[in-house]
């Protein structure tokens, strides 16, 4: 959610970028798992800061997988590494995950960016706790165009899973900068798991600031392949 967008320096009044929080139905409709509640983006959080995110999303038309919450946290620990954990679970059926992860650039072209990331973890893969390691890797740019200022972005990640299940992921995200210090962003979202079917979703959000270091995330998904619409309500903070 991933979770793109109070850490990359270009939002305006925001002390810190955080990472897309758009969170994946998608992995619950493949694999019938939690799904990450976050995304990595390209960009570091700044040596020294926290950025902590917790939302909950309930399906309110069409295969009712039951509530989800998600919470992501990441750490600045270097100017080169940002650490952090991506966890959920499912309210109803108490699948769970919690994958911790380190983040280091790769290098820049432009004003594109680009980085890799490995995250080692658990989760529960049918009805059995696996473990699991996901690699990824993302790609970033900062925008400027008539409406204002914003972030692009793709992250990919495939996660393996001790039983032999793995899942690949791919995020692509849009955000707007508001001059409030508000954000809007929408996100596509593509999941294949080993032995399932693959799920394609559209995830649009608005993440109001009501702080200096505060904000409510209120964000929608729709899941074409299983007609799936889902709502989702979060909390950022960065200190």
């Amino acid at each position: 959610m991933s979770h793109s967008l109070l850490r990359s320096g270009f939002v305006p009044a925001a002390p810190a970028a955080a990472r897309s929080i758009a969170h994946p139905i998608a992995l619950s409709l493949a694999l019938a798992l939690p799904g990450s509640g976050a995304a990595a983006n390209a960009w570091q959080r700044e040596p020294g800061t926290s950025f902590l995110s917790f939302s909950v999303q309930s399906t309110v038309n069409g295969v009712d997988f039951g509530e989800y919450a998600s919470l992501y946290y990441e750490y600045g620990l270097t100017d080169g590494l940002t650490l952090g954990l991506d966890a959920g679970r499912n309210l109803v059926s108490s699948d769970s995950s919690a994958i911790f992860f380190v983040q280091t650039p790769l290098f820049t072209s432009g004003a594109n960016l680009f980085a890799f990331d490995l995250g080692i973890g658990v989760a529960d893969v049918a009805s059995e706790r696996r473990a699991a390691l996901r690699p990824g890797l993302a790609w970033g740019r900062p925008y400027t165009a008539p409406w204002g200022n914003g972030w692009m972005g793709v992250d990919a990640t495939y996660a393996f899973y001790d039983g032999g299940e793995a899942l690949g992921k791919v995020d692509a995200t849009f955000g707007v900068n508001h001059a409030s210090g508000s954000l809007s962003l929408a996100q596509l979202q593509f999941a294949a798991p080993s032995g399932g079917d693959a799920t394609f979703g559209l995830a649009p959000s608005h993440v109001m600031k009501i702080s200096d270091n505060s904000f409510i995330e209120l964000g929608a998904l729709y899941e074409f392949r299983n007609g799936v619409t889902a709502i989702k309500l979060g909390i950022w903070t960065t200190f």
